[in-house]
């Protein structure tokens, strides 16, 4: 049976919700330097959600709703193929449309994060829905990648300082073994010399840094993208799967 919410009908989503776990996966639509599409972050979270939902349906009933599409990006303006939500519409956005997933009868919701710019409004949300307006649910906000950081890095020897990156070697490999059509061998020839420090992630005791013009003082893409491989990225995503389906039953048992 299917994992897609939008494929069911009004009558099969009311049976199963109740006691079924909903994921909402979150993305953006944004500029991936000259060699990824903008739909990358979207592409990478549907097919993390949509796997590991089938992997997980083994053993709990899940439903995984349609990618919410578009992410709080501001920061990656002027870049053409930003499409973006301010953080207060965002932060709406998502809570509309978790209401209306209790309004189908769900208690038990995953917002599944794809995209960094959206992590902490994620959790605003799920504080929200929990606590401020008081819908009776269970709800988690986590991205794919910290689910999966530990065991990537143990299993598969993957950089976990590199994990997400931002069109970097993670996010590249991924799509080389998800959607190689995407990628654009012209564009990626020409991220070979790019450093790997640009100062965009500062580690300051334990703080979040955000710099005004940070990131349009870079080429728009982290660490090494060139030195990808499908092969790679088929790796990175089998245990990328294998992790948040476990994550999807371990919250759904809890």
């Amino acid at each position: 049976m299917t994992v897609q919410l939008a494929e069911l009908t009004r009558e099969q989503i009311a049976e199963m919700a109740p006691n079924a776990v909903v994921v909402l996966p979150t993305a953006s639509i944004e500029q991936h330097g000259p060699h990824l599409p903008v739909i990358t972050d979207t592409t990478l979270c549907g097919t993390v959600a949509a796997k590991a939902a089938q992997l997980a349906a083994n053993d709990v009933p899940v439903l995984v709703a349609p990618v919410l599409w578009t992410g709080n990006s501001h920061h990656h303006f002027p870049w053409a193929g930003v499409l973006s939500l301010p953080s207060p519409n965002y932060i709406t956005t998502v809570i509309d449309v978790c209401e209306g997933l209790v309004k189908s009868g769900f208690r038990k919701m995953i917002i599944l994060n794809g995209h960094g710019g959206n992590t902490d409004s994620n959790r605003v949300v799920a504080l929200d829905m929990a606590s401020r307006l008081g819908h009776p649910v269970r709800i988690a906000a986590a991205a794919y990648w910290d689910v999966a950081r530990a065991t990537l890095v143990e299993e598969t020897g993957f950089d976990g300082t590199l994990v997400p990156g931002h069109a970097g070697r993670f996010e590249t490999a991924l799509m080389m073994a998800i959607r190689p059509d995407l990628v654009n061998q012209e564009g990626l020839a020409r991220t070979q010399s790019v450093p790997a420090d640009q100062g965009l992630f500062s580690n300051f005791a334990g703080a979040v840094v955000q710099t005004h013009g940070a990131w349009q003082k870079t080429v728009g893409y982290t660490d090494t993208p060139a030195a990808a491989t499908a092969e790679e990225g088929q790796k990175l995503l089998d245990v990328i799967v294998r992790r948040v389906a476990e994550f999807f039953v371990a919250f759904y048992k809890s």
